[in-house]
């Protein structure tokens, strides 16, 4: 799908999602945890797809220059107030305007797999290596993002009430074909993706991120392709760390697995500028 010039993003959507930031918990805000160890003696960061600055919030307080880059200016709204030092750029992720060889850290936090799903292969090779141009040599990218899944299906419990979320789920859900089965009483056997796209989904049914969301799955990458990539622009894998256990968000469900192996739905990524 070719990218527009207009953001994802406008009014409505940015508002759903600071409002949902509001209710945010200690789980919500494990990658920003995660981030923070790597940002240690780090003097200029950059965040690439900021939104309204939570992460410039958090590392401000520790990192001695903070910069936020977004291309939806509604998204934007509340960083003076969130952090009022930091710097704020609107441009596409794929045509960075700062400097180069300027940043310590460089991040990306869920937003590279909007490029990939969005946009082209051209302009994912071209984001990526726009990033490697900002950071100083040895400087590190921080990639936080969704997992794929894999192949293969598992067997869960869950309720009959949330099983009607599921279908209205999988009735709304566009970007492959979202299908159940029932095995015994509340019993269902489902694909891996079809359940991390539920169990990570079901909040924007609904919502003004409905469209968007049901047209994106949130199985995106494999380590080897994110290695792969980096590579390609000159940028080495340093630590990659999974997190987000499926099983967490299946209880939040009042569901459980049955049968077959739970895993991790995000990861971090941490990675090098090469010269």
């Amino acid at each position: 799908m070719e990218q527009s010039d207009e953001s994802l993003y406008g009014a409505s959507e940015a508002d759903f999602f600071r409002k949902r930031a509001e209710s945010w918990d200690k789980r919500d805000l494990q990658k920003f945890d995660l981030m923070l160890k790597y940002c240690e003696d780090s003097t200029r960061l950059v965040d690439v797809g900021c939104g309204w600055g939570k992460f410039l919030e958090i590392a401000s307080k520790q990192v001695d220059e903070v910069w936020g880059v977004d291309e939806s200016i509604e998204m934007t709204k509340g960083i003076e107030q969130n952090c009022p030092r930091a710097q704020v750029v609107i441009c596409r992720a794929d045509n960075l305007d700062l400097p180069s060889g300027y940043f310590d850290i460089a991040v990306t936090s869920q937003m590279l797999h909007e490029v990939k799903l969005f946009g082209t292969r051209d302009e994912l090779y071209r984001s990526l290596s726009e990033i490697r141009r900002i950071l100083v040599s040895g400087g590190k990218y921080l990639l936080v993002d969704h997992l794929d899944a894999g192949d293969g299906n598992v067997d869960v419990f869950l309720p009959s009430e949330k099983v009607k979320l599921l279908q209205e789920f999988e009735s709304k859900f566009k970007y492959y074909r979202a299908k159940h089965n029932v095995m015994a009483g509340d019993i269902i056997r489902i694909s891996k993706r079809t359940l991390q796209d539920f169990l990570s989904k079901d909040i924007f049914l609904n919502s003004p991120m409905e469209s968007l969301e049901m047209n994106e799955t949130h199985n995106v990458f494999t380590r080897g392709e994110v290695e792969d990539c980096l590579a390609a622009v000159g940028m080495r894998i340093e630590d990659w760390i999974e997190f987000m256990d499926v099983t967490d968000d299946l209880i939040n469900k009042d569901g459980r697995f049955i049968s077959g192996k739970p895993w991790m739905r995000k990861f971090l990524c941490v990675a090098a500028r090469e010269d």
